[in-house]
């Protein structure tokens, strides 16, 4: 999940985005975009929708890691809270705020004990 490159759709990503109810939407997307989107399904051996299905579900974890990761940052959660609002285990929270150059939060205390 939290890997730079994301490995190609699996048979449980369908089925399990296949098992759920799902709703039409309908977006404007550029030409370029659907282009490169159709090559990625062609590539992979899927349709265009199973494609985009996978590309929200990256997007959305994505956005839900920085933004878990930004609240972070900012002193308003615990690690073990970011990983929670994330949908990721603590490990991967770890592995996401090294990724992110985003150092452990320690307490005034906690620092004052580490300096020494």
């Amino acid at each position: 999940m939290l890997n730079k490159t994301y490995p190609f759709i699996s048979l449980h990503f369908i089925r399990m985005t296949m098992s759920r109810e799902m709703t039409t939407i309908s977006v404007r997307v550029p030409r370029d975009q659907v282009v490169e989107i159709d090559a990625l399904a062609e590539e992979r051996g899927v349709d265009r929708a199973i494609q985009i299905r996978e590309l929200i579900t990256i997007a959305l974890s994505e956005i839900r890691i920085r933004t878990a990761l930004d609240q972070l940052r900012d002193g308003r959660v615990s690690v073990w809270r970011a990983a929670k609002l994330a949908g990721v285990t603590y490990r991967e929270m770890l592995t996401a705020m090294r990724e992110h150059n985003v150092p452990f939060p320690l307490s005034e205390d906690e620092l004052r004990r580490e300096i020494g």
